[in-house]
């Protein structure tokens, strides 16, 4: 590591100035685990902090479904996993190229949430359909199934099918169609201790996120295996009304 002695005069001061410019170039070139950790802790972490804070702030680019940690978190990891590629004798400064990959990040990730907004309707479907009234609680003072029953018991079954068929399921797939055959089989029971007597979409998506540690991107995608058979019960126990 170059040493770090008294700072010449005419160095500017700021978050991300020489200081920080040297510092990329000696973490990239550091083999030492723990000095590359120290460098990052020391130097690079809070440039970065004050860097990516700025960024969304400035451009706006809030992610929908993530909170403002959950985005600065992603977006720090994304930047280290790519910071080795920066070659220091490209003429650009380290600022600039870390500036640009935190932005044209974030803007993927904003422009991708859109794209599945308009083009994935079954997340929705499925927890919006359980909207939060009388008629979806918990509490069936009719005796028997409700109807709201008999479409989670019916997809419950169709899950647990989709999952043992043999067809080939990612690992997060696998992970949400379990946590969504538990949270169908005890739905009575787990809202209870919820706190709550009804269906809530926030709720069911902390349930699946706390049971998967899934974020609310990887539980979306690997809830479309289970759309078509979701919408065909419902639509056939509507008609059968």
């Amino acid at each position: 590591m170059a040493k770090r002695g008294r700072k010449p005069k005419n160095e500017r001061r700021g978050y991300f100035y020489e200081t920080e410019e040297n510092a990329v170039v000696e973490y990239i070139q550091e083999t030492d685990q723990e000095k590359k950790e120290y460098i990052f802790n020391t130097y690079l972490l809070p440039a970065f902090t004050k860097m990516i804070e700025s960024i969304i702030r400035r451009y706006k680019l809030y992610l929908p479904d993530e909170d403002f940690a959950e985005t600065f978190d992603d977006t720090i990891s994304f930047l280290m996993s790519k910071i080795d590629h920066f070659n220091p004798n490209s003429g650009y400064k380290a600022y600039s190229y870390c500036g640009t990959i935190c932005k044209n990040y974030l803007i993927l990730k904003i422009n991708k949430y859109d794209k599945n907004q308009k083009r994935n309707v079954s997340y929705d479907y499925m927890l919006n359909d359980l909207r939060e009234d009388g008629n979806y609680s918990y509490e069936d003072n009719n005796g028997g199934l409700t109807f709201l029953q008999e479409i989670i018991n019916e997809t419950s079954d169709a899950i647990q099918k989709i999952m043992s068929s043999g067809e080939k399921l990612s690992q997060n797939e696998v992970k949400v169609g379990e946590a969504l055959v538990s949270l169908m089989n005890n739905w009575e029971e787990l809202f209870a201790r919820m706190g709550s007597d009804k269906f809530n979409k926030s709720s069911i998506l902390l349930y699946l996120k706390e049971t998967t540690y899934l974020s609310t991107k990887e539980i979306r995608k690997s809830m479309r295996k289970y759309k078509d058979a979701y919408l065909a019960i419902k639509e056939r126990a509507i008609d059968e009304q």
